[in-house]
């Protein structure tokens, strides 16, 4: 297709779906630039994604500033409107939705009417808060595409058109997430809302292997642990919370949502021992409180927790009405802040959040030759196939694995 097919296009869509007129004037002013540019090196209007990225090098220098750490969040933008370009060209459809809160997504009655009924039905499934929002909002984008392809229920009905539907889509609204995990997870909430409507459907959609073997965990350094940890105010009450709260996830490796949903009834201070139902797995875990850990949650409790007592969860919002942290919240920014704090520089290729820091257990735990069982234990694990990933962390013990070559083994 051409430019001009395609932002005719797409301008249409954006005017359909209520975009504001400054945005819109916006993407023509960007338009205008990748119609010229591709008259200037290709002699012609037609467009693909490996032109639209080849623009944004040579008139942003994109892909040099994203690899040096250096991009702005300003020329990320621009990104956005290569991969919209990329999205009509390739399905006709407008899927690129940035600003949902100013902007929603209007269902027409047949598809709202099919997106409550599959949110019903998740409300009763007992999954988690976050991953009911996770596949209500996946649920939301995949209807409006169905709605943009003019698909209806004779379509829904049949069995091979899914193939298609479902592979379009996840190929439209998925260029943008490189995690094999996302796309897991996107397909698995697809294939649950297919089975919703149709069990015969949902067997038509192929869910991707995904191997958790396959990367690399993201894991601190000692150093960098204590770095963190000495920017991390004490003296003020966020302080003594974000400090308790990492201390117990790279010592204890608990999950973030287990630590905001830890209430004072799984504290036993008599015997140093923390006990729960981890909100991932619904499994039991039971650990000792180690004194650095034991002592910073009761600094918090004493000296810096509100005294609110509406609630016995124990880390708290700080603002009024001083609710427990948001299940949605992974509080990414937390660290983030502590990070800079510390200098700590952020790596575009490793995580820097708290399970990061909840690797950093695993890590420890086999840096101290603890057994693989042990381990899977102490992290809440389903497997020790699943721990397994943290023996790629400890190179001293991959070394030790490599065979010299034969002495003559080169001639």
């Amino acid at each position: 297709m051409t430019m001009k097919e395609i932002t005719d296009g797409l301008k249409n869509l954006l005017l359909d779906n209520h975009y504001n007129p400054v945005t819109i004037q916006f993407y023509e002013r960007e338009w205008k630039k990748i119609q010229s540019f591709l008259m200037t090196e290709y002699g012609d209007e037609g467009f693909d994604m490996e032109r639209g990225l080849a623009y944004l090098e040579k008139q942003y220098g994109f892909q040099t500033k994203y690899n040096d750490g250096t991009l702005s969040q300003q020329r990320v933008q621009l990104l956005r409107v290569v991969h919209m370009l990329e999205d009509y060209r390739l399905h006709q459809v407008l899927t690129r939705r940035y600003y949902a809160s100013k902007n929603p997504i209007r269902l027409n009655p047949y598809y709202a009417g099919i997106h409550t009924g599959y949110c019903n039905a998740l409300s009763s499934s007992g999954l988690s808060k976050s991953t009911i929002g996770h596949y209500t909002s996946i649920s939301m984008v995949f209807m409006d595409y169905l709605s943009q392809k003019e698909y209806d229920r004779s379509v829904l009905s049949a069995w091979i058109p899914v193939m298609d539907i479902s592979e379009h889509w996840l190929d439209t609204v998925l260029k943008r997430w490189s995690r094999m995990s996302v796309r897991y997870a996107t397909s698995s909430a697809i294939s649950r809302k297919l089975e919703w409507f149709s069990s015969n459907l949902a067997s038509e959609i192929h869910m991707p292997a995904v191997s958790k073997k396959s990367k690399i965990p993201s894991v601190w350094t000692t150093e960098e642990l204590q770095e963190l940890l000495h920017a991390v105010d004490r003296s003020s009450p966020i302080g003594k919370r974000d400090y308790a709260m990492i201390l117990m996830a790279c010592i204890l490796g608990l999950r973030v949502s287990d630590i905001k949903n830890l209430r004072f009834g799984n504290f036993d201070w008599s015997n140093k021992k923390i006990s729960m139902i981890q909100h991932k797995t619904h499994k039991p875990l039971s650990l000792p409180i180690p004194d650095a850990v034991g002592w910073a949650v009761i600094d918090y409790i004493k000296n810096g927790r509100p005294k609110y007592y509406d609630t016995d969860v124990v880390f708290i919002k700080h603002m009024p009405p001083f609710d427990p942290l948001s299940d949605n919240d992974h509080l990414v920014n937390r660290i983030i802040c502590h990070m800079r704090k510390a200098g700590i520089r952020r790596d575009k290729d490793r995580h820097s959040g708290f399970h990061s820091l909840r690797h950093c257990a695993g890590s420890m735990l086999l840096e101290m030759e603890t057994p693989l069982p042990v381990i899977t234990s102490i992290m809440g694990h389903s497997d020790t196939d699943v721990t397994g990933i943290y023996l790629k962390t400890d190179l001293k013990k991959l070394s030790e694995c490599v065979l010299a070559p034969p002495v003559n083994a080169y001639g």
